[in-house]
């Protein structure tokens, strides 16, 4: 799914709205705005891919809505895992695994592969299967696969961290291959008492791992694409208890809207195991380890409010921007998670120290404020304090005195646009929830229209039946 548009948001569709799907699953309400008119329009689409190319269904929820598209027949885990046992028998020398397409090969298949100028590794090792993400090719999709691997300096610490805390048994790994990947190589040395579960679209790792490891998912919608996907996560949950840890590494192109929805149903999921009363309907309560770029925290802690952002910068081995080596700030992307920062140590060799006042660890370059009562720093820089307008601001900021406000030295005065609801200007709230935005008579319109349509789709889905 897209990264959210400035004129583009997700809305929660009405129970009684008729959803219609794609093979991806149920699609996702979109509501456009348009800025001459300031009027509404509501669409149906895709919920993994915005790229028309990759899936082409959208359809305007104000006109008749057609028959959800046709699923196309898709190779069940099941077979997957046969062609699996199949490929394990071959003597090496005819074992073959196409990288491009992440399939392992039967001897009848591999010339087509060859003719289509796909990537082919030969006398492939039993042992190389035990590491699927550094035998196929990753899928870099930013919106929707964005397979942007971990880096092993990066893998230890997350895996270290989670053994330190020695509460958390089951990890669930919501896209996040590589560290599924490691806790079922050192379950296979003894290295580790953890176990496992992935969920994640690339149905790839449905050859590699059986049903209880692994389950074909959207984390944009809470899709499972075989029923038996949701009953394994459901038995991993209540084996795993009180000892499970969600941990996500979505693609940074993705709505976070989306992913919060489906985070809180798993954590829903989960609460119905462990017995913990009512499900909560707004935040999350199973501990969560969410990978994702600091400039997007304010919309991550929008939509779950108890999670926090860590000092500690993220790398990957194979995105430029995304490591430590390249750039002089490091890595943008951060850990937020509902684990008490406190209790998250990060690692002193890498200059990562902790803040008493803060009460929780900061890198070497955040400095804590004694102003501002806080370690303000989110993108790898010193931040420095502005007595006008009582914060700390990046460093490549000063004070304008004649705009008022902190800014880039090369900006033009008096072209500082306030930010604000995009019908009446009011920055106490978002266009989403302007009280003015039902007053046009062209969304009075569109919402009979809506009306209308669904009420049509109904009755004629109940003739049919």
């Amino acid at each position: 799914m897209a990264a959210r548009q400035a004129n583009i948001d997700i809305l929660t569709p009405p129970q009684d709205m008729i959803v219609p799907s794609c093979s991806h699953g149920p699609a996702i309400l979109f509501e456009q705005y348009d800025q001459p008119s300031k009027s509404f329009r509501q669409f149906f689409a895709c919920s993994a891919f915005r790229d028309k190319k990759e899936c082409a269904f959208r359809v305007w929820a104000d006109e008749e809505s057609p028959k959800s598209t046709q699923v196309s027949k898709q190779v069940s885990h099941k077979q997957y895992r046969m062609r699996f046992r199949r490929f394990r028998a071959l003597p090496k020398s005819k074992r073959h695994v196409c990288c491009t397409c992440g399939l392992l090969l039967m001897p009848p298949e591999i010339q087509d592969h060859e003719r289509q100028g796909h990537m082919i590794r030969s006398k492939v090792l039993l042992k190389d299967l035990r590491k699927p993400s550094f035998l196929f090719s990753p899928l870099d999709n930013n919106k929707t696969f964005a397979q942007y691997l971990f880096s092993p300096r990066t893998v230890d610490f997350l895996l270290s961290s989670i053994e330190r805390f020695t509460c958390y048994t089951h990890v669930l790994c919501v896209g996040a291959p590589r560290i599924h990947e490691e806790i079922q190589l050192r379950r296979k040395r003894g290295d580790t008492t953890l176990t496992s579960m992935l969920l994640d679209l690339d149905e790839r790792y449905a050859q590699l791992y059986p049903p209880a490891l692994f389950a074909k998912y959207n984390m944009f919608n809470h899709h499972f694409f075989e029923n038996c996907g949701k009953k394994r996560l459901k038995r991993f949950l209540t084996a795993g208890s009180h000892g499970v840890l969600l941990l996500t590494d979505p693609p940074f192109g993705g709505m976070v809207e989306a992913l919060s929805q489906s985070f809180i149903k798993i954590s829903q999921m989960w609460e119905e195991t462990v017995a913990s009363g009512s499900p909560e309907e707004t935040d999350i309560s199973i501990p969560l380890m969410w990978i994702f770029p600091y400039f997007l925290e304010n919309r991550i802690v929008n939509n779950l409010p108890s999670l926090s952002m860590l000092d500690y910068k993220v790398d990957y081995d194979n995105h430029n921007l995304f490591n430590n080596n390249h750039k002089q700030k490091g890595s943008p992307v951060r850990i937020f998670t509902n684990i008490l920062p406190a209790k998250f140590p990060l690692p002193k060799e890498d200059g990562y120290w902790f803040c008493e006042p803060c009460q929780r660890f900061s890198s070497k370059e955040n400095q804590h404020c004694k102003d501002c009562g806080t370690c303000p720093s989110k993108d790898g820089t010193t931040y420095n304090h502005c007595d006008a307008c009582l914060k700390c601001v990046k460093p490549s900021r000063f004070h304008c005195f004649k705009c008022g406000v902190c800014v880039m030295k090369d900006h033009q005065c008096g072209k500082i646009l306030p930010a604000g609801c995009h019908i009446c200007g009011d920055p106490s709230h978002k266009r989403r929830d302007c009280p003015q935005r039902n007053t046009t008579a062209t969304n009075k319109s569109l919402k009979r229209k809506i009306k209308s349509s669904f009420e049509s789709n109904c009755k004629k889905r109940k003739k049919r039946k």
